[in-house]
């Protein structure tokens, strides 16, 4: 082995923590060539994950490994939301939702061919709606280095889950349980979220379940000039109409 190319693999090592994915593209910025990057792996200094990504041998990738690959070394605009995003947060944790684990991920863009080739334990489903922009978003740490993830606060995060309500195994009821644990939601943001929000069914829904439960944000709501449409929406089969925000709910959550 040369200096150089010595010199080249230890600052390889630096850059690329352990368990995280190396893209393609991201390699060849930090000047790495494609010949050299298959000279790494057929001396198995790097392992090929499917078309255009690599990592560390004998280094496990996990679903953060992933994510990061993403969010930071291909600088795409994916983030983890939904119910993830809520147990992440210790709002989902003690909520199981059947024997599946599922990492949910959102953003407008098309994800890398790489994702599907990683086996992880864990099922990623890419979503593209709702849509919030950045609004919304905060940093956590990864656990990897000092490295961060983006992922949806709380009240985009509950929004997000909403979306699904009857949908790909998410109940009325899993979801009005977790909007129970939801006291501390922050009116300014949730008021923001609602405005951009173009779903009528996401909006209705969380202003019947905040009507419901009655966190002592609810009253610091700014809901003037929230567009719920028009029209009634079935959300559940065999249930009851709500006539204030004209959608159909569990018979138990009716409000008379």
């Amino acid at each position: 082995m040369s200096l150089q190319t010595d010199n080249k693999l230890k600052k390889l090592s630096e850059l690329l923590p352990e368990g995280v994915v190396a893209p393609s593209s991201w390699l060849s910025k930090q000047g790495y060539s494609p010949q050299l990057v298959y000279k790494y792996v057929q001396n198995g200094w790097l392992m090929k994950i499917g078309h255009g990504a690599f990592s560390k041998p004998e280094s496990r990738v996990e679903w953060k490994g992933a994510v990061l690959a993403l969010q930071r070394l291909s600088n795409l605009p994916f983030y983890v939301g939904g119910i993830t995003a809520l147990n992440l947060q210790g709002y989902a944790h003690y909520l199981p939702m059947g024997n599946k684990k599922q990492l949910y991920i959102y953003g407008n863009d098309t994800h890398p061919a790489w994702i599907k080739y990683i086996q992880l334990s864990e099922t990623i489903r890419f979503y593209k709606k709702p849509y919030f922009g950045e609004s919304g978003l905060k940093k956590i740490p990864s656990g990897i280095r000092d490295w961060e993830l983006i992922i949806s606060s709380p009240e985009r995060a509950i929004m997000e889950v909403l979306y699904l309500v009857e949908k790909e195994g998410i109940t009325f009821q899993y979801v009005s349980e977790l909007f129970e644990g939801l006291s501390t939601l922050r009116p300014s943001l949730v008021s923001e979220l609602l405005k951009i929000c173009d779903s009528i069914k996401v909006k209705r829904l969380f202003l019947f379940l905040s009507r419901h439960y009655n966190h002592p944000w609810n009253e610091y709501l700014e809901i003037e000039g929230i567009d719920l449409g028009k029209g009634k929406l079935q959300i559940v089969k065999d249930g009851v109409f709500d006539k204030n925000f004209l959608i159909t709910v569990p018979k138990e959550f009716n409000h008379g």
